[in-house]
């Protein structure tokens, strides 16, 4: 990359926190996204009118601290250098993700690539027996072009692409997957699907979420964006930079990983959740999606005198369109990413998100951890 991409943003080391640190780094980030402007981050407010839709007894806008990590270099599906942002009130966080950043910049940056899309609904349809609950299957399959129709005539914005049916016992339980744009789409899809159910046979009981991982995590239902990101950091990079050897960070996430198994979570990351959180607070997202989005599975692998990482995110929920995504600090965020599509927002996410896993377990080996939070993560 050029040498001006890897530039890291500045820093005051006297007080990091005073207005001239602060302005520099948003003269920097000018600078990094031409014509990008933050008024509502510097302080102007505002209007009350633009959370219609997103909040009832409205009493003004809450205010969290708002980071940015730079710069996040990808490869894969899309190519550049990235401004992250979170917004967080957890210290040594954003700190954490840009050593990350810039380990994996000066590697060749992170490759990325969402492998599959679609925002997925799993209504429950009880019936009064098993023969009630098949003779309703056997419809599926005979009159799907009219059941999809149904539902995409709900909706300019999205279609169908999945419609597929399993049985419990007396219970048909239908998978209805929908393209939804760049949009997170829940609504559209409730709509779709209500209207594809009132066209089933019979009169079944319907749970229109009751076999649905609807912001709970699942190893079985992926939803969202499919998105796995990985990057080879050479044995003298690690060494160099994080202190420790390749082969020291693949015994530890071995030790992990058997204690995360033998714990039974779905979530075989280390900071995943508090990326998400930050990424999510800081560009508009539901972030009670961070639940089910933080299902992913990382592994960190030793190979030739080089660590290999990857992390696989099949359960990612992003959006840069609806919701509060347009609106007040959390569209000057999405102007600062600079993504033209959810499915960008979603490589830029995992890719993030690995990153600032490799950090965090190379500080796990040191006295880097417990440090950070004691410079960084008290209020003194």
């Amino acid at each position: 990359m050029p040498v001006d991409q890897l530039r890291s943003p500045p820093r005051d080391p006297a007080d990091d926190w005073s207005e001239a640190a602060v302005a520099a780094r948003r003269t920097f980030y000018e600078d990094v996204r031409s014509g990008w402007s933050a008024p509502h981050l510097g302080g102007a407010p505002v209007p009350p009118g633009q959370a219609r839709g997103n909040v009832e007894g409205l009493l003004g806008y809450a205010q969290v601290p708002f980071g940015v990590a730079y710069p996040l270099v990808l490869r894969g599906d899309f190519e550049g250098a990235y401004a992250v942002p979170f917004a967080t009130t957890e210290g040594t966080m954003v700190a954490s993700y840009q050593r990350g950043f810039r380990l994996c910049a000066e590697a060749g940056g992170v490759c990325a690539r969402v492998l599959r899309e679609g925002y997925a609904l799993y209504p429950l349809l009880a019936y009064a027996s098993v023969d009630d609950a098949l003779a309703a299957a056997r419809v599926v399959d005979a009159e799907r072009d009219r059941l999809v129709a149904l539902a995409n005539a709900t909706t300019a914005h999205g279609h169908v692409t999945e419609l597929s049916w399993e049985l419990l016992g007396r219970r048909l339980m239908l998978t209805v997957r929908m393209d939804t744009g760049d949009a997170q789409g829940a609504n559209m899809v409730n709509r779709a699907v209500s209207a594809l159910v009132a066209g089933m046979p019979g009169r079944p009981r319907v749970a229109l979420h009751g076999y649905d991982p609807e912001k709970r995590a699942s190893t079985r239902h992926w939803r969202g964006r499919w998105t796995v990101a990985d990057v080879t950091l050479p044995g003298e990079l690690v060494r160099a930079r994080l202190r420790t050897t390749p082969e020291a960070i693949a015994e530890l996430w071995t030790d992990y990983h058997l204690a995360y198994g033998r714990m039974g979570t779905a979530n075989h990351g280390l900071q995943v959740a508090n990326g998400l959180a930050g990424l999510y607070v800081a560009t508009g997202q539901d972030a009670a999606y961070v639940a089910e989005s933080c299902a992913c599975t990382l592994s960190l692998e030793a190979r030739n005198g080089d660590l290999y990482a990857s992390l696989d995110l099949p359960s990612l929920h992003v959006a840069t369109v609806g919701g509060g995504t347009r609106k007040g600090t959390a569209a000057e965020a999405q102007a600062l990413l600079g993504v033209k599509s959810a499915r960008e927002l979603a490589c830029v996410t995992a890719a993030a998100l690995l990153a600032g896993d490799l950090n965090l377990a190379a500080s796990f080996l040191g006295d880097d951890f417990a440090g950070a939070h004691e410079r960084l993560g008290r209020n003194r």
